[in-house]
């Protein structure tokens, strides 16, 4: 676990650039010719309002999550009804796996590669791996801590990818609405200390709600009553991790988080 005052953020993106260097993201095998559902297109479903489920084992700040399998969480998680399904993939502090990713893409639902993505070799696993789209940090970008946001994002594209953009902070919502992703998440996580920030969610989700594309509500989605909120405020879809992970049956947690359009 990481601990202790540091920057978490750019810890975990060292971290990443590390894993690049030791060849973590190159050890992935072509899925074959597959389609790619479209995440933005889930996200715009008229019949359900979409939860986007995460496979999420441990976090940095509280090890480990779940006592479940990551393939029980991707078949409870695709029984439950999830519009897709989000992956964690850094396997030091989220005990995650480029495998799970693999996983989770056979179950036919759009699926993100979820991670600190600084580098072109970690877009081309997440498209040999046939997820349907890669999560970038605008905070990382913003603050200098990675280079080349909108190479990353037109590498993606050129790859048959779509791009989640991650803002924590409004600064960061009026950056990412000037890119070129597909889809615009707002996390009410710090990421710098992995603590829940201002509550900001009414502001962000506005902004998000003017730019016109999908919008994702991510992080202390913990009741059906936060889900409907995000949803009464603008979001196109909600992100849920933890409290799927830690659930006793994740699939029975799933259907209790769902609130219709």
């Amino acid at each position: 676990m990481l601990s202790g005052p540091e920057d978490r953020l750019a810890s975990l993106v060292a971290n990443a650039r590390e894993l690049v260097e030791c060849g973590y993201y190159s050890d992935t095998r072509a899925s074959g010719k597959r389609e790619r559902p479209s995440m933005a297109a889930a996200l715009r479903d008229p019949s359900d309002y979409p939860i986007v489920a995460e496979v999420k084992l441990a976090s940095p700040t509280g090890g480990r999550l779940s006592a479940h399998l990551a393939e029980e969480l991707i078949e409870d998680f695709r029984l439950g009804g999830a519009a897709a399904l989000s992956v964690l993939t850094e396997p030091r502090y989220f005990r995650g796996s480029l495998r799970y990713l693999e996983m989770a893409v056979r179950t036919g639902l759009p699926v993100l590669m979820k991670d600190f993505v600084v580098d072109d070799r970690q877009v081309e696993a997440a498209a040999r791996a046939g997820a349907s789209a890669v999560l970038l940090i605008e905070g990382a970008f913003d603050r200098g801590m990675a280079f080349g946001r909108d190479g990353l994002i037109s590498h993606a594209h050129g790859l048959g990818l779509e791009v989640v953009l991650e803002a924590s902070d409004l600064q960061e919502v009026e950056a990412a609405r000037a890119s070129e992703a597909d889809i615009l998440a707002y996390n009410r996580r710090d990421l710098r200390t992995f603590r829940p920030g201002p509550d900001l969610l009414e502001e962000a989700l506005g902004a998000l709600r003017a730019d016109g594309r999908p919008s994702l509500a991510m992080s202390l989605m913990a009741s059906a009553e936060d889900v409907r909120r995000a949803r009464d405020l603008g979001a196109s879809g909600v992100l849920v991790g933890s409290a799927l992970s830690t659930a006793p049956c994740p699939r029975d947690r799933l259907r209790a988080l769902q609130v219709g359009r």
